[in-house]
């Protein structure tokens, strides 16, 4: 498994293998890609409950960001979305990385979920969902269009068997807007 390069990136993008759309040629840096954050998040809400794991019940609020932004309070969870869409080939995978600058103000962009697997978006590109968490003490204001992570793309070994969309069990193929959990199987 190798890191790809920005040449490589551009190289993958040029064959129609790798698609990021809409794409910014400003926002490849020597080996990643800056992504930006939609205009849509899910507001972790308290409930007076205990979520089960294996069907949880939605605890979000539907937020639209306007241009003057989030305030992302001190211990909020939001599920954010992508602005750009992507489809990975079967010969490719992704991980989502925070951007130092938000690092630096206590927001992390993704708790656990940081790998885009092969195949992802291949059927219908799509939209990345972020589980953004501010540890900061202080509120931070976020911004829709604003560069909230960067994904480092991966050139496997040799292609997948089958990828990530053409695998029943797949619950977030053709992701438009950030989703919340559909529960876990013991």
């Amino acid at each position: 498994m190798a890191l790809l390069s920005d040449e490589e990136i551009l190289k993958e993008m040029e064959k129609g293998h790798l698609r990021v759309e809409p794409f910014n040629k400003e926002l490849l840096g020597p080996d990643s890609l800056d992504i930006r954050l939609g205009n849509e998040l899910l507001l972790a809400k308290h409930i007076s409950d205990v979520i089960d794991s294996r069907n949880p019940a939605n605890f979000f609020e539907e937020i639209k960001i306007s241009d003057g932004g989030f305030v992302l309070s001190p211990g909020d969870f939001v599920l954010g979305t992508t602005l750009e869409k992507i489809s990975l080939p079967d010969h490719i995978a992704a991980q989502i990385e925070g951007r130092s600058s938000l690092g630096r103000l206590g927001v992390m962009v993704h708790v656990t979920a940081g790998i885009v697997h092969a195949g992802f978006g291949k059927l219908k590109p799509s939209r990345l969902t972020l589980e953004i968490y501010s540890v900061n003490p202080n509120p931070v204001r976020l911004f829709p269009g604003m560069k909230i992570a960067q994904l480092s793309f991966f050139s496997l070994s040799k292609p997948v068997e089958k990828g990530y969309d053409e695998l029943p069990s797949s619950k977030y193929a053709g992701q438009e807007k950030p989703l919340p959990a559909k529960g876990e199987t013991p």
